[in-house]
C-alpha cells in the first residue's frame, strides 16, 4: 500500500498542542494533494490516501486534546466514504480556522511591527557587524556561517511584522561567536557587541510604542451605577405581624350603629 505519512513529517512540530495539529495537518493535507493530482490513478488508490489521510489527522487531533473530530469508522461502501470524507475534512478546517484565529493573539504579543526609520538603523548596526566579522581573525567558513545569520535577520526585519523568537536566536548565535574574535581584536569585537544592543533596544522601543498605542485604543471599561437603594416605607402605627390597614380620615369618635 502506498504510504502517505513518512518520518520526517513528524519533525520540528510545535510543542504548543494546537500548533502541532494545525502545523501537521497542513503537511499532510499538501502531500495529500499532490499525491491525488494523477487523474490516472485508480479509485481504490484515492480512497486508500484519504483513508490514511483521516487516520492520521484523527490520532494526531486526540493526542493534542482535540476531542471535535468525528471518529472513522468502518465503510460499507463508497458512497458512504466520501460522504463521511466530506464531513471530516470540513470539521478538519473549522478546527484549523479556530487555531489560526486564536493564534494571532500570541503572534501580536511576540512579535512588533517595525516603523520605517527603526529598520534603517538596524540596517546600519548590521552593516557595522558585518565589518566586525570581515575584520576578525576567524576562518572564513565561521564569517560566511556568521553573516547567513545575519541575512536570516535582514529577511526577518523585511517582514510585516518582526518575530521576538527568531531575531533572538539570530541574535544570540551572533553573539557566541563574536568572543572567538576577541582573541586579537577586543575593540572591534566590542563595537560588535554594542551594535548588537542597540538593535535590541530598536527593537524593544518599537514594541514599547505599540503596547502604549494599543492601550490608548482600547475602549475604558465604565464602571457599573451602584444599585439604588430600595423604597422606604412608610411606618405605620401597628407593628404586629397581621395584616394593616390605612384608618379613613373622616371617622369620628363615634361609632355608628
Amino acid at each position: 500500500m502506498d504510504q502517505l505519512i513518512s518520518d520526517q513529517d513528524y519533525d520540528d512540530l510545535p510543542e504548543d498542542d494546537e500548533k502541532c495539529f494545525a502545523e501537521f495537518e497542513n503537511r499532510i493535507h499538501s502531500k495529500m494533494a499532490f499525491i491525488l493530482d494523477d487523474d490516472r490513478r485508480s479509485a481504490e488508490f484515492y480512497q486508500s490516501i484519504k483513508s490514511q489521510y483521516m487516520a492520521s489527522v484523527y490520532s494526531v487531533a486526540v493526542e493534542c486534546g482535540i476531542t471535535s473530530l468525528p471518529s472513522p469508522p468502518q465503510f460499507s461502501g463508497n458512497d458512504e466514504f466520501y460522504s463521511f470524507y466530506s464531513h471530516f475534512e470540513l470539521a478538519v478546517q473549522g478546527e484549523v480556522a479556530r487555531i489560526r484565529v486564536r493564534g494571532r493573539r500570541s503572534r501580536n504579543s511576540d512579535s512588533v511591527l517595525l516603523i520605517g526609520n527603526t529598520k534603517t538603523k538596524i540596517r546600519h548596526h548590521v552593516s557595522r557587524l558585518r565589518e566586525v566579522i570581515g575584520a576578525s581573525n576567524l576562518p572564513i567558513s565561521k564569517q560566511q556561517a556568521l553573516n547567513a545569520k545575519l541575512d536570516e535577520l535582514m529577511v526577518e526585519i523585511d517582514k510585516p511584522r518582526l518575530s521576538f523568537g527568531k531575531t533572538m536566536a539570530v541574535l544570540s548565535w551572533v553573539v557566541v561567536g563574536l568572543p572567538a574574535v576577541a582573541a586579537n581584536t577586543t575593540i572591534i569585537a566590542a563595537e560588535g557587541h554594542t551594535a548588537i544592543t542597540n538593535i535590541m533596544r530598536l527593537i524593544g522601543a518599537d514594541k514599547e510604542s505599540e503596547d502604549a498605542a494599543a492601550l490608548r485604543l482600547t475602549p475604558s471599561q465604565k464602571a457599573l451605577p451602584a444599585p439604588s437603594a430600595p423604597p422606604v416605607k412608610a411606618e405605620t402605627a401597628s407593628r404586629g405581624t397581621g395584616p394593616q390597614w390605612d384608618a379613613p380620615s373622616d371617622v369620628g369618635d363615634e361609632i355608628p350603629f
